[in-house]
């Protein structure tokens, strides 16, 4: 093989490596929808527990958020064809999703979780299931999301209830109902442009 053959060839690979990226962000903007959803299934835990229902309000919503998530998710999952990436990102948030659904209840069952431990572990969970998929997107506002994750697991563990409240209620505006929307924007608009040009 020549040296233009193999600078071709690693061109071409190169080339391949940066459209699967882009489609595995493509797909991610896709299911902004998750996030949002999310957002607001915190927001009703949050609100539900703080008007006295502590024991019903996560384990009921969270339960309705899954159901809800793998309903709207079957439904939109045959309209488009997996890529690897894809199916790595889903992975991730699948596992993540799993251990929430596993360690929660039995921490709550055991009543070895406080408010405080509860936050810094959503939050440092979030945190690594965002920069592990903007790490493989190579997307700087999902690795923002991260960062915001991480820094609410830190605060977390410091300062009153309030203070702890208005950490996790700012978390998750900014990491899951903007960065949501933020998603769902970019799709759009990519769709928008992909239609002028079809």
């Amino acid at each position: 093989m020549t040296a233009g053959n193999e600078a071709q060839e690693l061109e071409n690979r190169l080339s391949l490596i940066e459209s699967m990226i882009a489609e595995g962000r493509h797909t991610t903007e896709n299911w902004g929808w998750v996030f949002v959803l999310w957002g607001v299934a915190y927001y009703i835990a949050i609100l539900w527990a703080t008007l006295g229902h502590t024991y019903l309000a996560w384990p009921v919503t969270m339960t309705s958020g899954v159901v809800l998530t793998m309903f709207i998710g079957i439904r939109k999952g045959r309209k488009q064809p997996g890529t690897s990436i894809g199916r790595a990102i889903a992975a991730l948030w699948m596992a993540m999703g799993i251990s929430m659904l596993l360690l929660f209840p039995a921490l709550g069952a055991s009543g070895r979780m406080d408010p405080h431990s509860f936050v810094a572990v959503v939050a440092a969970m979030l945190g690594a299931t965002n920069a592990a998929s903007s790490v493989i997107l190579r997307w700087k506002a999902q690795f923002a999301t991260a960062v915001t994750w991480w820094a609410a697991a830190v605060a977390s563990c410091f300062g009153s209830l309030l203070q702890l409240l208005i950490v996790f209620l700012v978390a998750i505006f900014f990491c899951q109902i903007v960065f949501g929307v933020y998603a769902m924007i970019s799709e759009a608009r990519r769709r928008q442009q992909g239609a002028v040009h079809a």
